[in-house]
């Protein structure tokens, strides 16, 4: 019953995301929980801030050397702005990076209020006492920038999005959960670092909402430790139960296991409200007219 409720939301959300494209008005569901709060899209390419990614930073670079990539797609997600990442620019590995550019841009912009870091999710200073631009700088940028060939390598031997995550995971800045390296090689994933990825299918880092997802799914304390391991099995055996459950208008050649690991959070989120155990804190404005064009139809 939970696993027809999980897909049914990754259903639901799909649909609400395709006639928005169409520019269908609102609302776009009749599920009133999926009206009134905002869940992102089941299909991380479809979110606003990796389309932009894709299409003007990574896309335009694909020649670039792979070394190069990382480090840019860790110098965007490191703030999580299009706002930032224009402002400052690609860095060409054979100019060589600026460092202090990149904190005086950053000291520049937050001085002016201007929108720096994404409200997606909280870049901590993780320790350091230092100012933020420092911090992200000195502690989390200048590792990779120093070892981005050697993440280059492990990337290119493997062919692995897990072996890659866990290369990357060994820098400050880019272990712990390990959030920030998954987001990082997501990013890569549709690069040609990763585009052939032989785990897309067998792989995901699950975060604490998917976790929580699987011990609802489960039956279990929302609040069990989850192994990493069983939970990769676990997300699996979701994924191949994909076919039994998508409806037509969901693309299933891109159900992978990064859809069933952000859907597993989102769905926990509607879960709680659905069971009143909580609710998301950002509410849904409906509107289709600054509507990006996806990649996931």
């Amino acid at each position: 019953m939970l696993v027809e409720s999980f897909y049914s939301w990754i259903n639901e959300r799909h649909k609400i995301y395709l006639q928005r494209v169409e520019g269908l008005p609102p609302p776009w569901t009749n599920d009133p929980i999926l009206q009134e709060y905002k869940f992102t899209n089941p299909f991380r390419e479809n979110d606003r801030v990796t389309i932009w990614l894709r299409k003007k930073w990574t896309d335009v670079h694909n020649n670039a050397p792979h070394g190069e990539i990382i480090f840019n797609c860790c110098l965007f997600r490191m703030t999580g702005t299009s706002e930032f990442a224009e402002d400052h620019g690609w860095v060409y590995e054979n100019e060589g990076w600026d460092a202090e550019r990149t904190k005086e841009i950053l000291e520049r912009r937050l001085a002016k209020g201007l929108r720096t870091f994404t409200g997606a999710y909280i870049i901590t200073n993780q320790g350091v006492k230092a100012k933020k631009s420092e911090a992200v700088v000195d502690n989390f940028l200048k590792p990779i920038w120093e070892n981005k060939d050697k993440v280059a390598e492990v990337a290119c031997q493997t062919n692995s999005l897990q072996k890659t995550h866990e290369e990357m995971a060994r820098y400050r800045g880019w272990g712990g959960g390990g959030f920030m390296s998954y987001e990082v090689v997501s990013d890569l994933n549709y690069t040609p670092v990763l585009d052939k990825a032989e785990d897309r299918f067998s792989w995901a880092n699950a975060g604490p909402g998917a976790k929580r997802g699987l011990n609802r799914i489960h039956g279990r304390n929302l609040k069990k430790v989850l192994p990493q391991d069983q939970a990769n099995l676990e997300m699996h055996h979701l994924l191949k139960l994909a076919p039994q459950h998508v409806e037509s208008w969901v693309p299933l050649e891109q159900v992978d296991m990064r859809c069933i690991e952000h859907s597993l959070c989102e769905w926990d989120k509607y879960q709680r409200v659905f069971l009143k155990q909580g609710r998301p804190r950002s509410r849904f404005t409906p509107t289709n007219t600054d509507v990006p064009e996806g990649r996931v139809m």
